[in-house]
């Protein structure tokens, strides 16, 4: 049986370890936190007795296969690179960083480690059975070429300007948070994942009205180009008086086919002009698929196998962002890197 490190105790963490503990494929192994007290609060609320007070000491441990990181953003590349020089496997929640650089040293040292290890990413609506649906009609060819996509992140997270860390006294979200990465990278992959193109071309723009104690502009709006053609808006609102957008307003335009949100109009010959829209025929989850992606993760390492997204499928879903937020803070349009499994092959931005 894996057995799984857990790096980062907050809402997060505390609900992948109880997934490991549900699903039973697993052992929770260890945790940690640079929260003492919230490590000590964690430890006997999930009935694990093992503590470590740093990432490099539970990396460490000889009889620790795998570890799990469920920091917040701008701190997930000390404990990955700890993970991977270490040996162990790794889960890393999305975005796999906060910034490009993070991002390019955390490439680098996969690559300098065993390729046997398994990396995956947590962009977790990839679990999403309607989202999966989707990916089938595009890549199916039933929506014929895509030429166009949208995904929004509009969530009203207003209530981050009350999570200070009591251990540091920071609120990373406030101070660090980039919307169009943290938010907007989740409907962002979506559309990666189900055109199977890369995105070479970002731009985009902001503003802070409506969350002005964030540093970073709250609403964030970002213009992408794919190597296919395809075009593509994906927009980071965190203060709207609103319940969250349904299915991410998710939009798929092809040329035999639309997408809008949770159902397609899927054209019967050249002459159907305007197909009547139908539910996508998937289960309908609340919540977050934590059960799938963790299944997916042990599954590859089990089966030596790729997760379905693997490092470098997150590493540029999340430069994607990175990019985007950084050309509207610049006005203007950049070329976005990409990763490649083999590192010869990377395109440079």
């Amino acid at each position: 049986m894996i057995r799984i490190g857990f790096i980062g105790l907050g809402h997060n963490g505390r609900a992948h370890v109880r997934t490991h503990q549900e699903l039973g494929a697993s052992e929770v192994a260890a945790l940690c936190d640079c929260n003492e007290a919230l490590l000590h609060e964690a430890a006997a609320e999930l009935g694990v007795a093992r503590t470590h007070a740093s990432a490099e000491e539970l990396c460490a441990q000889d009889d620790v296969d795998a570890v799990s990181i469920h920091t917040g953003d701008p701190f997930h590349k000390g404990p990955f690179l700890a993970a991977v020089r270490s040996g162990k496997h790794v889960f890393v929640e999305k975005p796999l960083a906060n910034t490009i650089e993070d991002v390019e040293a955390m490439v680098k040292a996969a690559r300098a480690a065993a390729p046997s290890l398994k990396i995956a990413v947590g962009y977790v609506l990839r679990f999403n059975p309607v989202f999966e649906a989707v990916r089938e009609l595009c890549r199916s060819g039933k929506l014929g070429d895509i030429f166009y996509l949208e995904g929004d992140y509009v969530h009203n997270l207003l209530c981050q300007a009350n999570q200070t860390d009591a251990a540091t006294g920071v609120n990373w979200y406030l101070e660090h948070e980039k919307p169009i990465v943290g938010g907007g990278s989740h409907p962002l992959d979506l559309l990666r994942w189900f055109t199977g193109a890369e995105i070479v071309e970002a731009a985009g723009c902001s503003t802070g009205i409506g969350f002005p104690d964030m540093n970073e502009d709250d609403t964030q709006v970002a213009l992408f180009r794919f190597d296919s053609g395809a075009v593509a808006k994906v927009a980071a609102v965190y203060a709207p008086r609103m319940e969250m957008a349904s299915f991410y307003n998710l939009r798929v335009y092809g040329t035999r086919g639309t997408v809008e949100r949770d159902q397609a109009a899927l054209a019967k010959d050249e002459d159907d002009y305007h197909p009547v829209f139908r539910p996508i025929e998937a289960p309908r989850l609340d919540g977050h698929p934590y059960e799938p992606e963790v299944g997916d993760w042990l599954e590859a390492i089990e089966d030596d196998r790729p997760p379905r997204c693997d490092l470098f499928d997150g590493a540029n879903s999340t430069m994607a962002t990175l990019v985007a937020a950084k050309a509207m803070a610049e006005g203007r349009t950049l070329p976005v890197p990409v990763f490649s499994r083999d590192s010869t092959a990377d395109a440079r931005g």
